[in-house]
């Protein structure tokens, strides 16, 4: 039975985190490391997990100062020892047989992926699911791709905690410091070292929405979107697909306006706006003269009125709502 290594990052839960190591603790699957990292919890989250330490000795509590999700994710990845790797945000919980069922199929594949559900913190009534269910399949990285950019499935398919994953896919992979959407940076990275990817459609993970979480901020982290698409690009130029590189390439513009929007008023949002664009250009540019997309030319101009460009994103989504 191969050690599995369970990463659980923690801040300011504590209504939620018993709930969720107990879950953990009660895993068919017993060759467990759990490993706690406090990310410097000013409630009562630290004092939560000492409670669980001395109930169960597969669990380790390291603290941090508060440096946010990403640092607390890659303390735990520090210290890891298990063969395969899983992530549970502190705030959610999962099925008690979810690592048994995951570590019984995975087979020879580098990482598996299983379906989520979307519950309320207490779990009182239904709410509208982001994405559809999966039945068991076997992807290659252009599949993979392909699900994410054109099958409504990105964040079933760029979220870090549905997944179990071999340990070796995150050798000189790390999560970057202070971005909200850490997992577009890194999934990429992981995705490019998996010769196999499995998915299961058992539904294993609990996805609690609570409405002071990080997701439900003013700020929903687009400019950090654009940035991590941005640096995907020379990956998925290996894949030899015009359609996956068109997408990558399209979906930028709209995350820079609406990035630019959302910091309206600060210099350093425009600031931003004006650096990732720049990069942006140079690299449709450089497309442009081997691909040319009539579609992605237009979308270069756009850029150069960014609030006219936000005007024509709302009046779309409104259209559709």
């Amino acid at each position: 039975m191969e050690l599995v290594t369970v990463i659980i990052p923690v801040y300011n839960v504590e209504n939620y985190l018993s709930k969720c190591i107990k879950s953990i603790l009660r895993q068919s699957y017993k060759n467990l490391e759990i490993i706690l990292v406090d990310d410097g919890s000013n409630d009562t989250s630290f004092s939560i997990c000492n409670s669980f330490i001395v109930k169960d000795k597969r669990i380790k509590l390291y603290h941090t100062n508060n440096l946010g999700l990403s640092h607390a994710r890659n303390v735990g990845l520090n210290h890891a020892n298990g063969k395969y790797i899983v992530f549970i945000d502190s705030d959610d919980y999962i099925h008690k047989d979810m690592i048994s069922i995951m570590m019984h199929k995975i087979g020879n594949a580098d990482m598996l992926i299983c379906n989520y559900e979307k519950v309320t913190d207490n779990n009182d009534g239904l709410i509208l699911q982001d994405s559809k269910m999966l039945k068991e399949d076997t992807w290659s990285l252009k599949q993979f791709w392909q699900y994410y950019y054109f099958d409504d499935l990105r964040a079933f398919c760029c979220v870090a905690w549905n997944k179990l994953y071999k340990k070796d896919l995150f050798d000189n992979v790390r999560y970057p410091l202070n971005r909200i959407h850490e997992d577009e940076y890194v999934i990429g990275k992981i995705v490019n070292k998996c010769k196999k990817i499995k998915v299961i459609g058992n539904t294993l993970y609990y996805y609690v929405q609570r409405p002071n979480s990080i997701m439900h901020q003013s700020y929903h982290g687009n400019f950090e979107i654009a940035e991590a698409l941005l640096g995907r690009y020379n990956n998925l130029r290996k894949l030899n697909s015009v359609k996956i590189l068109n997408e990558n390439l399209n979906e930028i513009p709209g995350f820079l306006v609406t990035g630019l929007d959302e910091t309206y008023g600060q210099g350093k949002g425009k600031e931003r706006y004006f650096f990732l664009r720049k990069k942006y250009n140079f690299i449709l540019k450089q497309y442009l003269k081997k691909q040319f997309s009539i579609k992605l030319y237009l979308k270069y101009l756009l850029l150069l009125t960014p609030r006219f460009y936000y005007f024509i994103i709302k009046l779309h989504k409104n259209n559709f709502n």
